[in-house]
């Protein structure tokens, strides 16, 4: 039998640094002992990237708290920044602020939360380039994004990751994730597992008895089968739940199968 592990899904690069294509999602977690125990817990199985923002609330601090001095190997990805106020002093101080709460000398992705339309993207890549050049930042993505913002994002600087609302329910961004494969960026789906409602899908719930396994499982199978750079990161508080996401980068959905989704 595998070994329960993460690193089972395979590994992605994001930029320089590589890690396990299946991840922990961490908008869910809170000021609380479950929390800091499946933060723990996700360490143990080899979860080695941790997603969260500093609009998750708790999530950032209770990160820091429980899991700083990191152990090797491990990466934090944070965003900031929404549609409401992306100026340059707004995204500074929530960089600070992120990398204070996160106990971090450098964040090793910051992610543009949300684009702000009301500031010119270019202008605001070309700051957060100077976040890079400063040492605070080593890696930028972006979220929720078109190619076409992407595109823009890029003429001014790399382009490590891309964050968009991704599921077998929600495919409006399977052009965005061709656009990455193409050009080595990671992409992140948030919701993949569609808030579970996915689980409710005769197809999957069909494919789920042949396997052998459950629905959910099925889905995480198939997003990490639709593009080799596809990161998975499911959240949980349940130390279950999390053994059976990783349980589910065994299996091996046919061509057949993966097309019939």
């Amino acid at each position: 039998m595998t070994e329960l592990s993460a690193a089972n899904a395979g590994t992605v690069k994001i930029g320089d640094i590589t890690v396990n294509r299946l991840g922990l999602g961490t908008n869910r977690i809170g000021n609380n002992q479950s929390s800091r125990e499946i933060l723990r817990w996700a360490v143990s199985r080899g979860i080695n990237f941790f997603d969260t923002a500093i609009r998750y609330g708790w999530s950032e601090e209770i990160i820091g708290q429980t899991l700083a001095p990191y152990p090797p190997g491990i990466t934090i990805t944070t965003k900031g920044g929404w549609s409401d106020d992306n100026s340059p002093k707004t995204l500074e101080a929530r960089i600070n602020r992120s990398l204070q709460l996160l106990k971090l000398s450098q964040i090793p992705l910051w992610q543009l939360h949300r684009v702000d339309e009301r500031v010119p993207l270019a202008e605001t890549m070309t700051f957060l380039k100077s976040q890079v050049s400063a040492g605070k930042v080593r890696h930028v993505g972006l979220s929720e994004v078109s190619v076409r913002q992407i595109e823009t994002a890029r003429q001014v600087m790399p382009i490590a990751s891309v964050q968009n609302h991704y599921n077998l329910q929600n495919r409006q961004h399977d052009d965005v994730i061709d656009y990455c494969e193409r050009h080595g960026i990671v992409f992140m789906p948030f919701f993949p597992l569609a808030s579970g409602s996915s689980a409710n899908s005769p197809a999957l719930g069909q494919l789920a008895q042949k396997y052998q396994v459950t629905p959910i499982q099925i889905a995480i199978a198939w997003l990490l089968k639709r593009a080799p750079i596809m990161l998975v990161i499911p959240g949980t508080l349940s130390k279950e739940h999390l053994d059976e996401n990783i349980t589910a980068t065994d299996i091996e959905l046919s061509d057949k199968d993966f097309a019939s989704l």
